[in-house]
């Protein structure tokens, strides 16, 4: 799961580079109820969240700890920590971990925010891997449209 503006931008700084609630909405709404695999920087900018979350975190520095998540060296570990769960598992980013799930997700479900944000991190190409849209809304929301689309293979 993840939003992007037209140019990709995903990310600054560690963080959204927008706050569009509706936006915020349905991220929390979609994966109440899996378990959400991220990133360190994710979750650092999710921590606040995650107390009241399944959350799987990936560092390999042995150090990091995640005080409301569980850890997991690699995509791979978290994926099997993952199932055993027995959850829809939503991959969060950052993205690296993007371009290493997109091969191996079922879906994926984009939300696609009209508009041009300054940011340092931009979602992988994607549409190689997920080229039929199956489902799609609109919103108008702060100023921006919003396309909330889920891709399937």
């Amino acid at each position: 799961i993840v939003a992007c503006d037209e140019n990709r931008i995903m990310g600054k700084q560690g963080s959204l580079p927008w706050d569009i609630r509706e936006d915020w909405n349905y991220f929390m709404e979609t994966t109440k109820d899996g378990v959400l695999i991220m990133g360190r920087r994710c979750y650092e900018d999710f921590e606040g969240f995650a107390k009241t979350r399944k959350v799987i975190a990936l560092s390999k520095d042995k150090s990091i700890e995640f005080p409301h998540a569980i850890k997991a060296s690699s995509l791979q570990d978290g994926l099997s920590i993952a199932q055993k769960l027995n959850k829809t598992i939503w991959i969060c980013g950052g993205r690296g971990i993007y371009e290493e799930a997109l091969p191996l997700a079922d879906e994926l479900y984009l939300t696609a925010i009209e508009g041009n944000f300054d940011g340092d991190v931009k979602f992988p190409k994607w549409e190689e891997h997920f080229p039929k849209e199956m489902s799609r809304h609109s919103v108008e929301a702060a100023g921006y449209k919003l396309h909330f689309s889920i891709y399937g293979k």
